[in-house]
């Protein structure tokens, strides 16, 4: 990236400025940082975490818990605020050393249509490789005619190992119909509540029928009800709203479920809006850096933990924080693209104190430059688990 040492070392501001466009949900929704060490482990979502909180629940109450989570924040990203060169159709914060990729908020990566071209192939020869990247709609940037850089599954077979659902993830070599099929599929089941809150609701209504409530009925439910809302609406929201002690007075925690239940689904639609505004359909990414840059690229665990100065295309970035009182333990992100010293990763983060619609279900790019300078993947990282800017 580009070398100037001033505090706006990652934003090569344009010699000409004119006002941003209005910009797209997808450009200006927060995104969660890189968070993988034990908090995100810990509070990481599924049966274990819902058992967690609910322990943490019983020990200490829901307003303890709301405090413990918010003592470990998690690194956000906010779209780009930076004003433009008044040639250039989009707008941009973080731009290569040779002005080749470009990256606007998070979700939005451009290249020079030659580079897409070398990376397929880069990706290509690896045979552990599931993704390819195709070009997308043309912007320009900084005197350039870039593309958008769109990730997608190689395969059906691709997606399907990667444990994804292939009937919503972009797959090389689609038409535009099944594409735009495909996105209105995803746009549909992002908005719509699990089928699991309506069999939830079925079980509290029919508890609450019967004359006395089995309490250990009535625990399942606890644990069942904390689990969707720790996955639809985040640690925070669960923490605070989910009943603590659902056996002291059963009946009274049933109504209260029920009323719980109601506003996660009218939450649910809301929570989701930046994953059913996107334009372009981009693969769906697990909740944790490590599962993503596997998802990705096929490499064995233990083989990504490799601390790599400059990694290839096809390989890994990876930092050890553990030796920092930080937020994070380590952070691991795919390389997709590289221009000169430049690389372009599409990466995911844990955080379990946002709900999916902060960014779970969606990847997101960053830009990082030469090592061992202050803009590289190792010194940005170590930047942000201090607590400073990304």
């Amino acid at each position: 990236m580009t070398g100037k040492e001033s505090d706006l070392m990652y934003a090569r501001l344009p010699r000409r400025q004119g006002p941003l466009p209005e910009q797209t949900a997808e450009t200006n929704r927060r995104l969660p940082g890189p968070a993988v060490g034990p908090v995100a482990h810990r509070h990481g979502t599924g049966d274990a975490a819902a058992a967690h909180l609910a322990a943490l629940q019983r020990s200490a109450g829901n307003a303890a818990v709301a405090r413990t989570l918010s003592r470990t924040p998690v690194q956000r990203y906010a779209g780009p605020a930076e004003e433009r060169d008044v040639a250039d159709t989009a707008s941009y914060d973080r731009i290569s050393q040779n002005g080749k990729i470009a990256v606007s908020g998070r979700q939005e990566a451009y290249a020079d249509a030659a580079l897409i071209d070398e990376a397929n192939g880069a990706l290509a020869a690896l045979d552990r490789v599931r993704i390819r990247l195709e070009a997308g709609r043309e912007v320009r940037i900084d005197g350039r005619v870039l593309r958008r850089v769109l990730p997608v599954f190689a395969t059906r077979e691709a997606a399907e190992e990667a444990r994804t659902n292939p009937d919503h993830e972009p797959i090389a070599g689609e038409d535009a119909q099944t594409r735009q099929n495909k996105l209105a599929s995803y746009r549909q089941s992002v908005v719509e509540p699990p089928a699991a809150l309506g069999r939830l609701l079925e079980d509290v209504t029919r508890l609450l029928n019967a004359r006395s409530p089995d309490k250990r009925a009535v625990g399942e439910v606890h644990q069942r009800l904390l689990r969707l809302a720790l996955d639809a609406l985040g640690a925070d929201w669960a923490a605070g709203n989910v009943p603590v002690d659902p056996t002291r007075d059963t009946t009274e925690y049933l109504k209260t479920a029920g009323k719980v239940i109601g506003e996660i689904v009218v939450k649910y639609a809301d929570s989701r809006q930046p994953e059913s505004a996107i334009r372009d359909l981009l693969i769906t990414m697990p909740n944790d850096c490590q599962a993503g840059a596997q998802r990705l690229l096929g490499i064995a665990g233990g083989d990504l933990q490799q601390a790599r100065p400059d990694p290839a295309i096809g390989e890994n970035h990876y930092v050890n924080l553990s030796d920092m009182n930080g937020r994070w333990n380590n952070h691991f992100a795919a390389v997709i693209m590289r221009d000169g010293d430049d690389s372009l990763t599409f990466e995911t983060a844990a955080d379990s104190t946002s709900p999916i619609g902060e960014g779970k279900s969606l990847g997101y790019f960053a830009l990082y430059g030469r090592h061992g300078t202050d803009q590289s993947f190792g010194a940005d990282l170590r930047r942000q688990n201090a607590g400073g800017g990304g």
